[in-house]
């Protein structure tokens, strides 16, 4: 009995000592982002982590860092390639590749499915490709959104009325570009700073889309907007070249097929709740005006130099930006 009893024992340690070897040798994936948790970024996330650990039988185990935790994009960009952390949502080109600023140019897309056909086909894939050469794997293109104009000063009806107003803007080429070609100041702010920054008036206004405006309350201290969508800036789901590199076939279909649904979720949430961000905030009191297509060509016929200066830095062609006009 007494032996009976040390075998039980001894095989209950052991299957304890494996249980606890398998939850050691699960592979942890850090993703992180810049948005809010019920952003729609995040809520893609939420998706990548469910079918990873599933697809894996708990192999991987994903962990995600929201609002900035592991540091701004560019660092996040950086922590990637270094392996420290695994995969990032983000817009930050200069970390990505200069020719990602194409199909972030000003009126370059029309709507969501003009988006949709060019990035989900070879011009995309063409595109996605050049971040291979930044230590990066492009995994699938996110919806960021296509871009409003904000201020507490007046409404915004044409170029005109940005002129001398303080706005903020990403530290992103292609926006502060736009918006000096517009005739504001633009005032690059880091996004988690953006609020307190209009609260307080360092800056009179910013351009972000409705979804943003909401994940960040912004319409709690901005009374204009204007609908505009100047500019469509993608969100790409990246991960370090070095990590996708080191994992199996198998590994990499199940880490590919897992982006591949979080960002068409994430997609899908964006487009199909535009319109609810747009009404919540009029609901919050903000007055939104929406430009005749004549007032909204007057902006159209200011972004050709935008379009000169990133051809300039050889991060796109007139060709290349036809061809996602025309497609």
């Amino acid at each position: 009995m007494k032996k009976i009893t040390i075998m039980l024992l001894v095989l209950t340690l052991a299957f304890m000592m494996i249980g606890a070897q398998s939850v050691l040798a699960a592979k942890t994936v850090k993703v992180g982002h810049g948005h809010s948790t019920s952003h729609p970024v995040h809520l893609g996330f939420e998706v990548f982590k469910e079918l990873l650990e599933k697809k894996s039988g708990g192999d991987y185990k994903v962990e995600i860092f929201p609002n900035s935790q592991l540091g701004s994009e560019a660092e996040m960009a950086e922590m990637c390639k270094l392996g420290t952390m695994q995969c990032v949502m983000f817009g930050r080109f200069e970390s990505m590749g200069m020719e990602l600023y194409t199909p972030a140019l000003p009126f370059i897309f029309k709507d969501y499915d003009h988006v949709n056909r060019v990035l989900s086909g070879p011009i995309g894939d063409y595109i996605a490709s050049f971040t291979e050469d930044n230590g990066l794997k492009l995994l699938g293109w996110a919806h960021s959104g296509f871009r409003q104009i904000t201020n507490n000063v007046r409404p915004i009806k044409s170029p005109a009325d940005l002129k001398g107003l303080k706005m903020r803007t990403p530290p992103l080429e292609n926006i502060l570009q736009t918006m000096q070609s517009f005739g504001a100041n633009a005032t690059p702010i880091a996004y988690s700073e953006l609020y307190m920054a209009l609260k307080t008036g360092v800056v009179d206004g910013q351009e972000n889309p409705w979804v943003n405006v909401v994940s960040e309350k912004m319409y709690e201290v901005q009374k204009y907007a204007t609908e505009v969508n100047y500019i469509y800036m993608p969100g790409p789901f990246c991960a370090g070249l070095d990590w996708w590199e080191s994992l199996s076939e198998e590994d990499q279909r199940m880490v590919g097929e897992a982006a591949a649904v979080a960002t068409k979720y994430t997609n899908y949430i964006t487009e199909s709740s535009n319109e609810a961000y747009k009404q919540k905030c009029i609901d919050e009191g903000m007055e939104i005006y929406e430009p005749t297509d004549a007032e909204r060509q007057a902006f159209i016929g200011m972004v050709q130099p935008v379009y000169d200066y990133f051809i300039e830095q050889g991060a796109s062609t007139q060709r290349l930006i036809e061809l996602i006009q025309n497609n």
